[in-house]
């Protein structure tokens, strides 16, 4: 299993059902060989990290949340928002090597690790 695969049907489900076609994604970081070992992205196609595009452009940062609680309660691996201005993403893992179990959620500020997230409402 990779986690692209998973996620593009995942997202292109989401896509369909709140009719956002004009929703994209792009992949900022991938597998990260040199990551610390336990991390992410150090093992192959377990994890990515996304950016959002609306219409081409960035997308602000209400689409963010949106996605990422349509997948706190529809996402049955491991994600984390970061909503920090100038480091906006969201990081997507399969839980694979993990101790956190899956699914998972969580928040961080600048690539850090702030909390787990269990409600929308820990999300903005």
């Amino acid at each position: 299993m990779k986690v692209r695969e998973e996620f593009v049907k995942f997202f292109s489900e989401y896509k369909e059902a709140y009719t956002r076609k004009h929703l994209e994604f792009v992949v900022t970081s991938g597998d990260r060989p040199r990551d610390p070992v336990g991390a992410p992205h150090k093992k192959p196609d377990n994890a990515i990290d996304i950016t959002l595009r609306w219409y081409g452009d960035y997308a602000p940062i209400a689409a963010y949340n949106h996605l990422f609680a349509h997948m706190l309660n529809h996402w049955p691996y491991r994600a984390g928002i970061d909503n920090t201005i100038g480091n906006i993403h969201i990081h997507i893992d399969l839980g694979q090597g993990s101790k956190t179990g899956c699914p998972y959620f969580f928040k961080e500020d600048g690539g850090k690790f702030l909390y787990r997230i269990e409600s929308e409402n820990q999300i903005a």
